[in-house]
């Protein structure tokens, strides 16, 4: 894969190392700890950050089989889990590649070849994937009754662990609980997250599941103490030219200079992961200074009101750095960090500081 140059995601490695330590004083005695690395680490790079942080964690997860594989292939010996649903076209891979999979309806059992490690997967509120907890009782039969399959372990997700004292949380938590009491009494057991983990003290069974917080962030608008984000990115100026007042910028000549001065171009847009209603909403560091991003951001380029200050054509623009990280930019924008992380074109490249 060619990279972009345009710009250039930084990631520091042992500062994800220092969040997990964090997060690792909220699990709870005898607690294993699962990374999860899915969606290319969240935009930071799936082999590098697991590479760093196997010595922290005992487990990975992640969203595909490609995505467990490119783990093994890079030498990430600790056990993976594969949260999608299994493809009957790649289900061999398992074996050959020691993934353990998801079973979360009952025909998977028929799907995977005889040797496959799997989890089960519970549906106890997210409305997604898994097993209702009411067919318990028929998934137990199922595994007794697929004796050349093994299973390891039995999971659910969250739906609303974002924030202390949601009661769809304690059902969640109550309903994992009775599952756990039909099933073999060793399997892991895991249903915390970031959220469910910091901010609920309820029995964490055999393993917690960090994602966001591992990079940073907390989950919804909460705060996590002592976290900070990992990825940083930068770009350049690649065009400065003088502009006078009235003359508009960008695609619907929306935005006009309220005096005369200076605009400069920035060879990033919508194609690298600034979102387009970003739009006048958003600001970058040149030379210290926080200048604003003006009129519409377009797919390659948007450009930036210098004001009076003239900077020269290569001079650093820092787009998400500390004070404007993926929280500020997705507060702004109605989402959530997670978006803005993982919007963050593949292409550019990333370095790594450990």
């Amino acid at each position: 894969m060619i990279q972009k140059s345009n710009s250039t995601v930084s990631v520091n490695l042992s500062t994800i190392g220092s969040n997990i330590e964090t997060l690792s004083t909220h699990v709870q005695d005898n607690v294993r700890i699962m990374g999860v690395v899915k969606a290319d680490a969240y935009g930071h790079g799936a082999t590098e950050v697991a590479e760093y942080i196997q010595p922290q964690v005992d487990a990975f997860a992640v969203n595909d089989i490609e995505e467990g594989i490119e783990l093994r292939e890079h030498g990430i010996s600790k056990p993976i889990l594969v949260f999608a649903v299994p493809e009957k076209r790649f289900v061999t891979e398992y074996r050959v590649h020691n993934l353990t999979a998801t079973v979360s309806a009952i025909e998977h059992f028929d799907w995977l070849p005889a040797g496959t490690s799997y989890h089960l997967n519970f549906d106890t509120g997210m409305g997604r994937l898994g097993f209702l907890p009411e067919q318990v009782e028929t998934v137990a039969e199922l595994v007794d009754n697929n004796a050349d399959l093994f299973c390891t372990g039995v999971y659910s997700h969250l739906a609303t662990a974002d924030t202390a004292g949601s009661e769809r949380v304690i059902r969640q938590y109550k309903l994992v609980k009775k599952i756990r009491s039909y099933l073999n009494q060793e399997l892991t057991i895991h249903i915390a997250n970031t959220g469910g983990t910091v901010f609920y003290d309820f029995d964490q069974f055999s393993m917690v599941r960090l994602g966001i917080g591992m990079y940073g962030y907390a989950p919804g608008d909460s705060v996590i103490e002592g976290i900070q984000p990992a990825l940083t990115w930068k770009s350049r100026l690649v065009q400065v030219k003088k502009i006078q007042a009235t003359d508009a910028i960008s695609y619907g000549a929306e935005w006009q200079a309220p005096q005369d001065g200076y605009i400069g171009v920035i060879p990033v847009g919508y194609e690298d992961g600034i979102k387009r209603n970003l739009s006048g909403n958003l600001t970058v560091l040149i030379g210290g200074k926080r200048y604003d991003v003006v009129g519409n951001i377009t797919m390659n380029f948007c450009m930036v009101y210098l004001r009076s200050d003239q900077y020269s054509v290569g001079e650093k623009v820092e787009l998400l750095f500390q004070g404007n990280t993926a929280k500020e930019w997705a507060q702004k924008v109605g989402t959530i960090p997670y978006e803005i992380l993982t919007s963050i074109n593949p292409k550019i490249p990333r370095t790594y500081i450990s």
